[in-house]
């Protein structure tokens, strides 16, 4: 039967359909916006073009349409209710008309906002490899890109931060509304123009409500300008906090091992009642320059978690600056693993019920990592359960995880259940390769979903003949000046060290037994073993797992096509096919073999969608002029 369904988060909205047969002479999709509230339906714009439309022509899906079976929407307004009506499309090239016989569908309707109950979720919009990036800075330059971002007035800046500042200020700005307290650790500090002022307390507020035990970045000595090596990357913003009257607790560690909690708990009445996770350093790159999550949870219970978490890491810095104890000791150790195993062993209840969630801290083995013996994680080893019983999808996002990680555990989960969906994005090139050797051995030319190593695709793409290594997986890229085609331009990959910066793991998003991770902890084993970090399993959350899919799905995507653009831009930098022939990537001899379509076929979104039947509620109703994506990830 067909079916329609849309999901969002605070940033985007994404929505997908089926109609589970080739539809004969659909040449795509004409996919319309429509605005709950105020009754109006709009064409999204689409930069997709038919061979013999100009490169530059400023058309809408009604005239270049999806030829996939989703889409996103990058430009539905933050804070709106929005649903979808997709309109299979027939006629010729530059003559396209709603295809006779053939219902539209509409999905349910979905709000942009991060609000989730109990929990505020944030995504921003930091992927710099855009055209729109591109257009800002004129030609690829990380110079003038960074004079951009360390302006939080920039225009360029709030396009790629979206509400991500906002959502890290947030508990601050009530600690100085109600004469509270704050409670943070934190990595990396700079962003002395933005995030600095509030937490200083310089425009408002207390400084002495809040206290921040501070970790330090360590940098390699740079040959080309000659800056020496350093232990504390960012000394002057250390100063500058202390300078402002924060209390600040030093926490240096040494070399191989990070302090990479980035994490704020709020007391009132010196009791805690709110905390702030996710990935975000507190930095102009973590908030512009990289993607990143940020997650508010308004629960006492868990907020008393990461309070005595804090307790900890004070009292550990204390013993190592005292000679007590090396840093990272025993007793902060053996506080982690008996928490951990308490809360691995029962869950916690949140207080309105709509969810169990485990708070995991590290470092949570006896010693730091160590080639051989290494000990397994009781946190990582969790994750690596919870993929193994995956029944739907395996969805994620990380910056470097390293050797084993979830990266593996996915690989061994698709190679048991080939039919499962895996997804997935992340910094580092290498570490991809993790997941292509737990597929090691299989068979490399079965469709998608069939045969023990699935044919590898993008979402929205399943390419013939033999994969390269298995881009399930993906490093980012950008296009490149050789790759550039038509009105498109070389891009910006990043501006630093790391690109995607989420530490992010869905599993099963449309399921009642639905799981969220997320936290500053890298899904590998030796963020157990040598960091400090933490990270949140949230399980049967509906709403809050379709916003991080949401997220996870959106940058896969992003990534995707633009690696297999520079692997074959003869292929992928192709015009749209005017033939009904692009559904054979998806639908075979009237069989379904793209996993990516069974995964939509099996979803059922938080609110039922429905079929759009009455005459007097066709497509052809009036529509405003397409506009340009806010912050227009083109």
């Amino acid at each position: 039967m067909p079916k329609a369904l849309a999901f969002s988060n605070n940033d985007i909205a994404v929505f997908a359909w089926t109609y589970e047969q080739k539809l004969k002479d659909c040449l795509g999709f004409a996919v319309f916006r429509g605005d709950v509230h105020a009754g109006t339906w709009e064409p999204l714009p689409a930069l997709a073009r038919f061979e013999a439309t100009a490169s530059d022509a400023n058309e809408t899906t009604e005239q270049a349409p999806v030829q996939k079976y989703w889409w996103k929407d990058l430009g539905a307004r933050r804070g709106g209710m929005f649903r979808y009506r997709i309109v299979p499309m027939g006629g010729t090239p530059g003559a396209l008309r709603p295809l006779a016989g053939v219902d539209p569908l509409v999905t349910n309707p979905v709000a942009v906002t991060p609000d989730r109950g109990l929990f505020k979720a944030y995504f921003n919009r930091g992927i710099l490899a855009t055209q729109m990036v591109a257009h800002a800075l004129g030609t690829p330059s990380v110079d003038r890109l960074m004079r951009h971002i360390a302006d939080p007035k920039d225009s360029l800046r709030q396009a790629l931060e979206g509400q991500l500042a906002d959502a890290l200020t947030e508990l601050l700005d009530q600690v100085d509304d109600t004469n509270g307290e704050i409670r943070a650790a934190l990595y990396e500090l700079n962003d002395p123009q933005g995030l600095e002022v509030r937490l200083q307390a310089s425009d408002r507020g207390s400084p002495a409500a809040r206290a921040v035990v501070l970790g330090n970045e360590r940098e390699a000595a740079n040959r080309q300008t000659g800056e020496p090596a350093t232990d504390d990357k960012y000394s002057e913003d250390r100063a500058n906090l202390k300078a402002a009257g924060v209390p600040v607790t030093d926490r240096i560690l040494p070399s191989g091992h990070i302090p990479h909690n980035k994490f704020l708990v709020l007391k009132q009445a010196n009791k805690p009642v709110a905390v702030l996770t996710g990935s975000t350093n507190w930095t102009m790159n973590g908030l512009a320059a990289q993607t990143n999550n940020a997650l508010l949870i308004a629960s006492p219970a868990v907020a008393a978690h990461y309070s005595a978490y804090w307790d900890e890491l004070e009292r550990d810095t204390g013993s190592a600056q005292r000679g007590d104890e090396a840093w990272q000791g025993p007793t902060l150790r053996q506080w982690v693993q008996e928490h951990n195993a308490a809360l691995i062993k029962q869950p916690l209840s949140l207080e309105d019920g709509s969810a169990t969630i485990q708070m995991l801290f590290s470092p949570n083995t006896d010693k730091s990592i160590a080639s051989p013996p290494r000990e397994d994680p009781a946190d990582v080893n969790l994750l690596f359960d919870l993929i193994k019983g995956a029944k739907q999808a395996v969805l994620f996002l990380a910056f470097e995880p390293g050797n084993n990680s979830i990266l593996d555990a996915a690989g061994e989960a698709l190679h048991a259940k080939p039919s499962l969906f895996v997804r997935g994005a992340l910094t580092s090139a290498s570490n991809a390769m993790n997941f292509k050797a737990a597929l090691d051995g299989s068979d490399d030319t079965a469709p998608e979903g069939r045969g023990r190593r699935p044919r590898v695709a993008t979402i929205g793409e399943n390419p013939q003949g033999r994969a390269q290594p298995d881009f399930r997986v993906i490093p980012a890229t950008q296009v490149n000046k050789g790759d550039a085609f038509g009105a498109w331009e070389a891009e910006l990959n990043k501006a630093g060290f790391a690109i995607i910066h989420d530490k992010i793991l869905v599993i099963d998003p449309f399921s009642d037994d639905c799981i969220v991770v997320t936290g500053s902890h890298n899904l590998g084993y030796r963020a157990s073993h040598n960091n400090d970090e933490n990270m949140v399993v949230v399980r049967g959350h509906r709403s809050l797992a379709e916003a991080y899919a949401c997220h996870v799905l959106d940058v896969y995507d992003h990534y995707a096509w633009r690696w297999w653009l520079n692997q074959n831009k003869e292929k992928f930098g192709k015009p749209l096919d005017p033939t009904d022939a692009w559904q054979d990537r998806y639908i075979k001899d009237g069989k379904v073999t793209s996993a990516e379509l069974q995964f939509w076929l099996g979803a059922q979104p938080s609110m039922v969608a429905h079929r759009e039947r009455a005459a007097g509620d066709a497509p052809a109703v009036p529509v405003t002029a397409s506009g340009r994506s806010r912050g227009g990830r083109r």
